[in-house]
């Protein structure tokens, strides 16, 4: 990963610039360009300063702590930052590691910045999009005849009605986070780190930021679950025995095809995880 604090199209740019200060600085000697080319080494060595070039434990990738990093097993926290991720759907795992090839050392770089917050706004976009027809949906199906909504105790009802919850609360979270992204996702390098450490500031450090991103997600996820939950107990509380055994045999192989592609995926590292913390906790022991 380079080091540049510019992308590829703004070197070109710069480089395009730098000659024609060069032609002109041949034929007449103007202070503004020195000034210019004196800038552009300020970006550059100063990328360099962060980085540590020139020492033998420099940083060679963009994405690459000097540092060791930080595998202590806590007790308490440990255990229960893996059942809050797994509520989240391992979300926060993901955009943990995202945060953390951009957020690295308190440096940012400032082209991967740039394409973090481009991916962010299209997860969120997409995600907006997702929670707005499954709303439709939701309340399509609460229009339905078979639905009794003056059951308002039935497990179908309810079960809708918290989809209804879960959606609204993705929808609302993805287009808050998607208007701080345009506010501050598009900011100079020195503006991002300050933005960065404001929002770390706290005990939970960077799991919180990645928390609040993987939120539209997580339930987005909850909300076709509770949608899946009361579809299926109106299905299976007034269909025939035949019908039954029909969607029964379906919802088996749709579930067989979930569970392949998570294992195949290796989305979920439990064990893994697992094993990790306890060797670490035991080590130090």
């Amino acid at each position: 990963m380079s080091l540049s604090p510019f992308d590829a199209d703004e070197l070109s740019r710069i480089l395009d610039l730098i000659n024609h200060l060069r032609e002109n600085a041949e034929e007449n000697d103007f202070p503004h360009s020195t000034c210019i080319i004196a800038r552009f080494m300020h970006y550059f060595y100063r990328a360099k300063f962060f980085n540590f070039c020139g020492l033998p434990c420099a940083r060679l990738d963009a994405d690459k702590s000097v540092y060791g990093e930080d595998t202590g097993f806590h007790p308490l926290i440990s255990p229960l930052s893996l059942v809050f991720e797994a509520m989240l759907f391992w979300a926060p795992q993901a955009h943990l590691k995202d945060i953390r090839r951009v957020w690295v050392d308190e440096c940012i770089n400032t082209p991967r910045w740039k394409d973090f917050n481009r991916k962010l706004m299209t997860e969120w976009t997409g995600i907006t999009i997702y929670s707005t027809v499954m709303l439709a949906v939701d309340v399509s199906f609460l229009a339905v005849p078979n639905v009794n909504i003056s059951q308002s105790q039935s497990t179908g009802i309810i079960a809708t009605y918290l989809s209804i919850i879960f959606i609204t609360g993705s929808l609302i979270a993805s287009v808050l986070l998607a208007r701080q992204n345009q506010r501050y996702g598009f900011e100079s390098a020195d503006k991002a780190a300050e933005f960065l450490s404001n929002l770390t500031g706290t005990f939970f450090g960077v799991k919180a930021l990645a928390t609040v991103h993987s939120l539209p997600y997580a339930m987005l996820m909850w909300g076709m679950i509770y949608f899946a939950i009361g579809l299926l107990y109106n299905v299976f509380k007034f269909t025939t025995t035949a019908m039954l055994a029909s969607i029964v045999s379906g919802c088996v192989v749709v579930i067989m095809f979930i569970s392949w592609f998570i294992w195949a995926a290796r989305e979920v590292h439990i064990f893994q995880r697992l094993s990790k913390s306890v060797r670490s906790f035991t080590s130090e022991r």
